[in-house]
């Protein structure tokens, strides 16, 4: 007879493992399932970094082995190597993690907590019922197939989408669009001295809608790799050009501990992550800030509000779209609104070229703090001067400050979108609404300057 759970979790990454835990810290009886070895979880491609702002809102002290070192901020660079501005905030910190210790410790907490876990098994398809979602279909090792029931099933497997791409019909027919896409490489690279700070570098020729990534991992270790949008460039080839680039990396590289590569959503969220049944969270949900691309932080928030509202819809004897509406409501109003906003600022900055970045890094049009508070989920203001409306219009683009402008109040006005994230019955009106604005979006601030 099929085992019967009250939560299936696909995929033990940062997403799946914290629902899974507080799922379990609720009382519910919850499996989490990983297509790897239960000692290979958390061993991903990832930038390795995680802002210390995530682990207080979720309460959790990271034990040593779990990161590599704490760095205050991040410097960003312009294309021609002029100008930087250095991202620091008091009280928030960025760990460089050990992401396979870091893996490890969650996935220690979720069975700690009482979560049963199968490795080294495949979902093959979703159990669908009466309409809706009742469980899911395994292949465990050796090829053993079984099925597994579950009031609600959770589709953390990542950009992969294994269990969404199933629900297509039911509205989770949402693809990437290529410039939402970013194809990455990155090296674990050993080296004979170490950068005192983590690095962004910015280049719409070597790295086209995207950026390069320097970012220490202690003593005699960095991790370095780029994202481009998908379509634009090889980035594994770009790689070997940026590492002949930099002062810091060229003739300092002793050796490589890894390499590989993958696949980023850099995007608003998904507009529902819900359906009879069925919840998405991680990348399978798009949830990665659409800036930088980092994904940790916000896919642990959205494991944790999924558990909350799983729990308060199993005490209520319901687990339809309705039942578990509050997922969409809780995420897009906490994390949501930032993605929004900083999509729009994404495709802002995909229309740009080098010399119009390189002139607004050293004019100063948005300073570090105004960025940072942007990049937490606060309003983006600018800093353009009399000087540098000069400098602009001396370059043949006065239009670009109008764009740059008319750009942050597109930012609100999305924000303001998910913020007044509807009800089920207002949900396909306002589907509509946020799909025509972001149409806008590219068509009045995407176009190239």
């Amino acid at each position: 007879m099929p085992k019967m759970y009250d939560v299936c979790v696909a995929g033990a990454g940062a997403a799946g493992a914290t629902l899974a835990r507080e799922a379990a810290r609720k009382g519910l009886k919850v499996l989490l399932v990983d297509k790897s070895p239960k000692e290979k979880v958390g061993d991903k491609v990832c930038g390795d970094a995680l802002g210390s702002h995530h682990l207080e809102r979720l309460g959790l002290t990271l034990p040593r082995e779990t990161y590599f070192s704490i760095y205050p901020g991040i410097e960003i660079h312009s294309p021609d190597m002029q100008s930087r501005l250095s991202v620091i905030a008091e009280g928030v910190s960025a760990y460089a993690l050990n992401r396979l210790e870091f893996g490890q410790f969650l996935l220690k907490l979720a069975l700690d907590s009482g979560c049963e876990f199968k490795p080294e098994t495949h979902v093959r398809e979703l159990i669908i019922e009466q309409g809706s979602v009742v469980g899911v279909r395994l292949a465990g090792r050796n090829g053993v197939k079984e099925d597994v029931y579950a009031k609600v099933t959770v589709d953390a497997t990542g950009s992969s989408r294994t269990l969404s791409r199933m629900l297509q019909p039911a509205g989770f027919d949402q693809e990437l669009n290529d410039d939402e896409t970013l194809v990455c490489y990155r090296e674990i690279l050993e080296t004979r001295m170490t950068p005192p700070m983590p690095a962004i570098y910015l280049d719409m020729n070597d790295a086209p809608g995207g950026y390069f990534w320097v970012f220490p991992e202690g003593e005699g270790r960095v991790n370095a790799g780029l994202g481009v949008t998908k379509g634009s460039a090889n980035p594994k080839l770009l790689f070997r050009k940026w590492v002949d680039r930099l002062p810091c990396l060229k003739n300092n590289i002793a050796g490589v501990f890894h390499k590989g590569g993958g696949i980023v959503p850099a995007r608003r969220p998904i507009d529902s992550a819900v359906w009879n049944g069925f919840i998405a969270v991680g990348d399978a949900a798009f949830m990665v800030n659409p800036l930088h691309g980092g994904g940790i932080g916000s896919s642990m928030t959205g494991g944790f509000l999924a558990a909350k509202v799983i729990a308060e819809a199993l005490e209520k004897g319901r687990v339809d779209e309705e039942a578990l509406w509050g997922f969409n409501t809780e995420y897009m109003r906490s994390y949501g609104v930032k993605q929004a906003a900083l999509d729009v600022f994404r495709v802002f900055l995909q229309g740009l070229n080098n010399e119009l970045i390189n002139y607004g890094l050293a004019q100063g049009l948005i300073k570090s703090e105004d960025l940072l508070e942007a990049s937490m989920g606060g309003k983006l203001r600018l800093n353009i001067t009399e000087k540098a409306a000069r400098v602009f219009a001396g370059i043949g683009k006065p239009g670009f400050l109008l764009k740059l402008n008319r750009t942050v109040k597109l930012m609100e006005d999305f924000r303001q979108f998910y913020m007044d994230y509807p009800p089920p019955r207002g949900f396909y009106e306002w589907r509509v609404r946020v799909k025509a604005f972001h149409e806008r979006v590219h068509e009045e601030v995407g176009r190239p300057s």
